[in-house]
């Protein structure tokens, strides 16, 4: 079925039950647990669980063709992802302080918003990222191993030095680093297609 869903009165996913392919904009954004939400194999456009704060629970496609919201989440913990998300699609995780047990796509063709990690502990990016890479509450290059290319944004403006920090050899986009007090020890990419931002 290809249709935009607004199910975002809904406070509980009991009773819900989805055709076995959706395509579309799902909303699902008054949910604040994943008790009884069950998601059928293919799933493709836009899936908003902003609201819902526990991975518990949670089973997730395999496979999304486009983006998913997940922006409550304040721990991975039970956080079973899908292992590729493709077409343009984004993944917001925005709220997770810490990379403990997360475990990401290892494919990711559009936007990664981690913007309130504050320590890459634990972190493996994908291999490729196609879109903006948000990391911008990291205090510290410590742990952190980038991809080779990034063929969006890198915000990193929450670090303070350069110590250990490996940039990508390729950033097609902009690149902030404009916390940095020193630039000892940096080392540019090879390629930067927009802004440097220092």
């Amino acid at each position: 079925i290809n249709v935009d869903l607004d199910l975002s009165s809904l406070t509980s996913a009991e009773g819900l039950t989805f055709p076995e392919t959706l395509s579309g904009y799902y909303s699902l954004s008054g949910l604040t647990s994943a008790e009884g939400l069950t998601f059928p194999e293919a799933l493709s456009g836009y899936l908003d669980l902003r609201s819902i704060t526990s991975a518990e629970g949670l089973q997730l496609p395999e496979t999304i063709t486009g983006s998913l919201d997940l922006n409550g989440l304040t721990s991975a913990e039970g956080l079973q992802l899908p292992t590729t998300i493709n077409g343009n699609g984004n993944l917001f995780l925005r709220s997770l302080t810490s990379a403990e047990g997360l475990q990401l796509p290892k494919i990711l063709k559009g936007t990664l918003n981690l913007s309130s990690l504050t320590s890459a502990e634990g972190l493996t990016l994908p291999k490729t990222i196609n879109g903006y890479l948000d990391l911008k509450s990291l205090t510290s290059a410590e742990g952190l191993t980038l991809p080779e290319t990034i063929n969006g944004d890198l915000d990193l403006n929450g670090l303070t030095s350069a110590e250990g920090l490996k940039l990508p050899k390729t950033i097609k986009r902009n690149l902030d680093l404009s916390g940095l007090t020193s630039a000892e020890g940096l080392q540019l990419p090879t390629t930067i297609s927009g802004n440097l931002n220092l």
